[in-house]
């Protein structure tokens, strides 16, 4: 075979750092991270609180105006009739309007007068109402309302306002023609200042009536809301990881929520009576699949039986033939067509010792374990799949550190590594490569085989190492990732897939040997 034909084999002797990949670990969903909310019965208590001030206060607004308009009525008639007696004993004592007369009986009147009131006595003097006498100090001028009194000849009842409220009642004297007016004002100053004082102990009796009624609501709440609500939560939580381990909600508080808790429950029970019935129809499918499995692998077994059988003597003869071809070649001194038969002449001879195990024991031959170097494994079996790297069109390269010692069987080595470098080749298109890398740490040996072609499907890695399990269809069995597994783990290592964004990546970790 041309020198141009062969594939890229690079045995470089610089130093490589170990690299060891942890496989990935799911992790679990962060916990949220929003601070919790207002409970139930802080809401409902918060709620009440509000409404209980809100119609308290309008309630006692209600009350404290209707009892001041009360009040002010009262004042209201009470002034009308003290006006109307001063009136009465006025024109008794001055029927004709003397200004003496009518300042004695206001004097009289005022000694016996409420602090609170004030009368003034107008009469008439050319047309104009003048002020004849007080109880109060100097009076002022008569308004338009003393007027419309005299003229009408009727009392007129007024509200004050201002900075001194109080009820104005202007009353005519005379019997039957007015001679004047008189002003009784009344102050309504302390009923205001009653009224003002009653507000605030109303408002204050409302407020921590309000807050009662919202503490009692709280506790009510808590014990009758509050508290299922809680339990049937934790419960509920609880059947996150499944409803087998979830555990019952307790049935407390009102009906309502006794009957809520029982219709979980049941819900409960019936979502686990289902995942048993689901894993014990899980379970049975897998033993159905396994007694499926293991009918195949009898079949297999029997059919590997008389393969061997058949095979054995071709295969004896087959390494005769190369004997003689390598010794032929010897005398011709062909030292490169002498180093590739040896190379087959090694793979006859594993193949035929994978024969007599199968017909003396009916299984892989017994490991014959020592130290050996991963890396002459590797270049050996790169130099062995040459042809096949050349026909597919792919490059291969090994990257490894100068030695790196393995306690193992190098047979079985090497059939673990045939079997991953073969899945490469026929999953790679022209121009793709395969990276083998060798490594190894104190107490562990590996090597790794990656390429950069599509990779697997994502469906197809759980199902991997299984038997009979392939991505080739009617061109694959399924039992060489299986039994490259088994091998692995008989030398006392183990065969792993490394997910990778690009391409397949695979490690075969061994115990590390005794470098000589």
């Amino acid at each position: 075979m041309a020198a141009s034909t062969e594939p890229r084999m690079v045995a470089r002797t610089r130093s490589v750092s170990p690299v060891f990949y942890d496989p990935p670990v799911e992790l679990e969903p962060e916990a949220d991270s929003t601070p919790p909310r207002m409970g139930l019965a802080r809401r409902l208590a918060f709620l009440t609180a509000i409404m209980a001030v809100l119609l308290v206060l309008g309630a006692t607004e209600i009350a404290l105006s209707w009892s001041a308009r009360t009040r002010l009525e009262d004042f209201r008639l009470e002034s009308v009739a003290l006006a109307n007696t001063l009136a009465s004993l006025l024109m008794r004592e001055a029927p004709t309007g003397n200004p003496e007369s009518l300042a004695q009986g206001v004097a009289g009147w005022s000694r016996h007068r409420l602090t609170e009131s004030q009368a003034t006595v107008y009469v008439v003097h050319r047309g104009v109402l003048s002020p004849a006498a007080s109880s109060g100090g100097p009076a002022g001028a008569a308004d338009q309302t003393a007027y419309r009194a005299l003229n009408r000849h009727t009392t007129e009842v007024h509200l004050l306002g201002g900075a001194d409220p109080g009820w104005q009642v202007l009353v005519p004297l005379g019997v039957t023609h007015p001679y004047g007016v008189l002003d009784v004002r009344v102050s309504t100053r302390r009923l205001q200042d009653w009224a003002r004082v009653e507000r605030q102990r109303a408002y204050l009796l409302a407020c921590i009536s309000a807050l009662l009624v919202a503490l009692g609501v709280a506790v009510l709440t808590a014990r009758w809301v509050g508290r299922p609500l809680a339990e049937i939560g934790r419960a509920m939580a609880g059947a996150h990881r499944g409803a087998q381990g979830a555990p019952a909600a307790p049935e407390i508080g009102p009906a309502e929520f006794k009957e809520l808790a029982r219709q979980y429950n049941r819900l409960r029970n019936a979502l686990a009576f289902r995942e048993q019935e689901s894993a014990a129809r899980a379970m049975l499918l897998s033993l159905e699949e396994r007694a499926r499995g293991f009918d195949r692998l009898a079949l297999l077994q029997e059919a590997a039986t008389g393969f061997a059988h058949e095979i054995g003597t071709p295969l004896n003869t087959l390494s005769g033939h190369l004997q003689l071809l390598r010794d032929d070649f010897a005398v011709q001194e062909n030292q490169r067509a002498v180093d590739r038969v040896r190379m087959l002449l090694t793979q006859v001879d594993r193949v035929a010792g994978i024969v007599r195990a199968a017909l003396e024991r009916g299984s892989w031959p017994r490991p014959y374990v020592q130290n050996a170097d991963l890396t002459e494994i590797a270049t050996r079996m790169l130099r062995f799949l040459e042809p096949a790297f050349t026909d597919a069109g792919v490059t291969a390269e090994l990257t490894s550190r100068a030695t790196v010692t393995a306690a193992c069987d190098p047979g079985m080595v090497e059939q673990i590594l045939l079997n991953l470098l073969k899945n490469a080749i026929e999953a790679l298109s022209p121009g793709n490569s395969v990276q083998i890398t060798t490594c190894m740490d104190e107490t562990e040996a590996c090597i790794e085989v990656s390429d950069d072609g599509p990779g697997l499907d994502p469906d197809a890695e759980s199902t991997l190492f299984q038997p009979f399990s392939t991505t080739k269809g009617t061109q694959g069995t399924g039992l060489g990732l299986a039994v490259s597994r088994r091998l692995a783990r008989t030398l006392g290592g183990d065969l792993l897939y490394l997910p990778s964004r690009r391409g397949a990546r695979w490690r075969l970790t061994l115990p590390a040997g005794v470098a000589a």
